[in-house]
């Protein structure tokens, strides 16, 4: 894979993943799928984009997936499971399912992305060989007990068979004995008496011994019988034994797979978020540059006003005396004011260039297409008209400033593509009450509408179906990445809004979205909050590699009453602060700056004198600063360009609200 931040191929390896990846916001509406995704369910990206995630789950798995979601939206992670996914002909797909939590860069839960595998050959060939597994645990079970069974059956032969043999001998004693008490009853002669109980000893003996032989013989097969029993006992169990071992090898190889598999998975998700990081990074970054060519030609026209103002007063003040100072004094106010439209107009790009987490706070959408205005102008250029009706008295929203000036921005650059000749680009806000009874899909209650429509070439009804969907584009190759729209889609489906469009071929295009109204209060600012100064010869360490801003910087505090020692970089100043036997009040320290940044020089210097107070300035917005590791986020930062005024404010603010 290539280093983050190529979007050429982060889009390429979104659009051709084979696991389907679902974006969706904490409320269970999704906000964005790929390809994979609508495949798995059936319908496109248009059709599933906006719709709650729960229609595509099977009615027997939603406790499930709810219990899931609220798990992560309460911080939890939920590695893998398996679940079934519902397709749109009825059909359910059995997955491995994985969820993780989308976060903002305060670590705060605002969506959840899921991606989805469908049960594969590993598992399924796992399932059937867990079912043999345990079909032939049953065979071996089963063939034991017969075995055992037959092994009975033999000694209860065995035994009957010597009861039987004792029995014949016993009979046959008493039939010898018979016939003797007969044959002495009978016989006259002594000698054959004599002579026929010889001859019953000798039977009745030999009778004896083949009994004790027969008994011998049982014995002994008895023995033998009890051997092979023994013997196929212990076959048994080696075989049982054998199955056994094979049974726990062939399993830990399924395990080791799966394991394996899982591996892959989570490094497919690891990709996944750098991906999505990247996208985001390349849909700020196509929009600032389609603003850098409005803000080079604004910023040409402020540098001649100064430079020619600055010209007209060099020439009466060499004048003399007798020069017109009047006239000089009103140029000099041109170059202040062309100054602070350089100014204001830095802080909007840095404003507009900053947001990055999603930071959803009480709006005034009338302020922020009011602020925005002059980015959209530079956005739509010259040959496009921009009108804007705002209603008065609209009601509050709930949403991220950033967001929606990314939304107005996206939504003019696709206005200006559609008006190649030049055209009107108007944008309203209005107040607008759903009642119960006007079946919309809004929920009834208080909304905000603001709507976006231009004079352009329009659309047909094949492009609006598909114009949400990521990476679709009516433009040439290599004009635009097909991110604009789905962008606004997305922003829109993190609002709970809705989104309409009205167009036709030739007629223009007029984008309305539907904002629902927030009940809460908005967060009072203590950026206006007045810091008179009530300098005392309190001691000033400025830090600044550049030489002007040095020099202004320390004018400026020492008309006001501070006493201000100058260095050009961390070294110098560490040295001038050891030097320097008194206290040093506060710290004024550039953020980057060569050989030592700022935070290393406060570091260092809070180490010598405890009690002094920081406050950095830079040009990189606060934000900026943060993620690169320059600055925490509760550092003190006046953001260059400033006025004297605001210096002041924030350095009396600092001194004075913390006294030593």
């Amino acid at each position: 894979m290539k280093a983050a931040g190529d979007p050429a191929e982060s889009i390429s390896i979104v659009a051709s993943s084979h696991d389907a990846i679902v974006g969706m916001a904490a409320s269970g509406v999704i906000t964005s799928c790929n390809p994979a995704a609508a495949a798995m369910y059936g319908a496109g990206a248009s059709e599933i984009i906006g719709q709650p995630a729960e229609i595509f789950v099977p009615p027997w798995c939603r406790g499930e997936e709810a219990t899931v979601l609220h798990r992560i939206l309460d911080g939890d992670v939920v590695e893998q499971y398996r679940t079934e996914r519902l397709h749109r002909d009825g059909s359910v797909a059995q997955v491995w399912a994985s969820v993780s939590p989308i976060l903002d860069a305060g670590g705060v839960v605002v969506g959840v992305a899921t991606v989805s595998r469908q049960v594969g050959a590993l598992q399924k060939a796992s399932d059937r060989f867990e079912i043999r597994v345990d079909q032939q645990r049953v065979e071996a079970r089963d063939a034991t007990e017969r075995l055992v069974l037959r092994a009975d059956q033999h000694r209860v032969e065995a035994h009957d068979a010597a009861d039987r043999y004792a029995d014949q001998i016993v009979l046959e004693r008493e039939r010898a004995e018979d016939a003797a008490d007969r044959f002495e009853a009978a016989a006259d002669l002594p000698s054959r008496i004599r002579q026929h109980q010889v001859d019953a000893d000798e039977a009745s003996a030999r009778l004896q011994r083949r009994a004790e032989q027969h008994r011998t013989e049982v014995y002994d097969e008895s023995i033998r019988f009890e051997g092979r029993v023994d013997l196929e006992r212990e076959q048994a169990q080696d075989a049982t034994d054998r199955f056994e071992v094979q049974v726990l090898l062939e399993r830990a190889h399924v395990q080791q797979a799966l394991k394996q598999s899982e591996g892959e998975y989570a490094e497919a998700r690891r990709d996944r978020e750098n991906m999505e990081a990247q996208l985001q990074q390349s849909q700020r970054l196509e929009v600032l540059g389609q603003l850098a060519g409005g803000v080079a030609h604004d910023f040409n026209n402020l540098i001649a006003v100064i430079l020619n103002y600055a010209t007209f007063v060099g020439e009466e003040l060499d004048i003399g005396p007798t020069g017109d100072l009047v006239t000089a004094c009103r140029d000099v106010g041109q170059i202040r004011r062309a100054a602070e439209r350089a100014s204001a107009l830095t802080h909007q790009l840095l404003a507009f260039a900053r947001r990055e987490a999603v930071r959803q706070q009480v709006l005034d959408l009338n302020r922020v297409v009011a602020e925005v205005r002059q980015l959209l102008d530079r956005s739509i250029g010259e040959h496009v008209v921009l009108r804007t009706d705002l209603a008065d008295g609209l009601w509050p929203v709930m949403a991220d400033e950033g967001q929606i000036e990314q939304l107005l921005v996206n939504l003019a650059v696709n206005a200006r593509d559609a008006m190649h000749g030049g055209g009107v680009l108007s944008i309203d806000t209005a107040n607008v009450t759903v009642g119960p009874e006007t079946g919309s899909r809004l929920l009834a209650g208080r909304h905000v509408r603001l709507r976006v429509g231009d004079t352009g070439t329009g659309m047909s009804a094949d492009v609006v179906a598909h114009v949400f969907e990521p990476f679709f584009t009516t433009k040439p190759d290599g004009i635009g990445t097909g991110l604009g729209l789905a962008t606004v889609y997305g922003i829109v489906a993190q609002l709970e809004a809705t989104i309409e469009i009205e167009t036709s071929p030739g007629s223009g295009t007029t984008f309305t979205i539907t904002i629902p109204v927030t009940h809460e209060v908005a967060a009072q600012s203590e950026d206006g909050l007045a810091h008179h100064p009530v300098p005392a010869g309190e001691t000033i360490l400025i830090v600044e590699d550049e030489e002007a801003l040095r020099e202004v910087t320390e004018r400026i505090l020492v008309r006001s009453g501070y006493r201000v020692i100058a260095a050009a970089d961390g070294a110098a100043a560490l040295a001038a602060a050891a030097e320097y036997d008194g206290e040093i009040h506060l710290l004024l320290t550039d953020v980057i700056m060569p050989h030592m940044l700022g935070t290393q020089v406060a570091e260092k210097l809070l180490f010598l004198k405890p009690d002094t107070e920081v406050l950095y300035m830079s040009g990189y917005a606060q934000p900026v600063l943060t993620s690169r590791g320059a600055l925490s986020r509760d550092a003190h930062l006046i953001e260059k360009p400033f006025s004297s005024a605001k210096l002041i404010a924030q350095v009396a603010h600092l001194i004075n609200g913390h006294p030593h």
